[in-house]
């Protein structure tokens, strides 16, 4: 595979490698110059179609080529033939999860979503009071029952060696731990 601009493999090279291991699922921006899709689908920023050589309901018209991918999918039962550009494919992924994101081609709501969620930047309106300082850059701390709850049952899994089974027969121990 050759590198594009970017550093990043094309987007058909990627495509056409993880369909030799099975399908594929294409990440896009439906509104996107070019794309043809159902017009139920065209109005949000992102859609996940999946597509490849050996699905239960085939494609058999199926072609990725240096424009992008097309072929006649199905969406509740009724064939569509679709078209979707490289430029509005933003990542694609195989089966098992591996696969690549090209995030120039990524919708701004998603690229803000994506920021706020790996911290780069606080979530907008979030405000927290703790101790009479007010943060914005944090989610409120558990109420103070679930708190004495979890350090509770941190108690007793250390009274008992450090995994204690729950008390009451049939009652599930909770996951969450007190980090203090």
């Amino acid at each position: 595979m050759g590198k594009g601009p970017d550093g990043l493999p094309p987007k058909e090279d990627v495509a056409r490698a993880l369909l030799l291991r099975g399908s594929v699922f294409v990440h896009l921006d439906p509104r996107s110059k070019g794309v043809v899709l159902p017009m139920h689908l065209t109005k949000q920023p992102q859609v996940m179609l999946q597509i490849g050589l050996d699905l239960p309901i085939p494609i058999p018209d199926l072609r990725v080529d240096g424009h992008g991918l097309s072929g006649t999918l199905s969406f509740n039962r009724s064939p569509f033939h679709c078209t979707i550009p490289w430029g509005a494919v933003f990542a694609l992924a195989g089966e098992e999860g591996r696969g690549m994101i090209w995030e120039e081609a990524m919708p701004e709501e998603l690229t803000a979503e994506v920021e706020r969620e790996l911290g780069k930047r606080p979530p907008n309106g979030l405000r927290v009071v703790e101790g009479g300082a007010e943060r914005s850059d944090t989610i409120p701390p558990p109420p103070r029952s679930v708190a004495a709850e979890l350090a509770a049952d941190d108690a007793a899994r250390e009274a008992a060696g450090g995994d204690a089974e729950p008390a009451e027969p049939g009652k599930r121990r909770g996951h969450l731990r007190l980090v203090e």
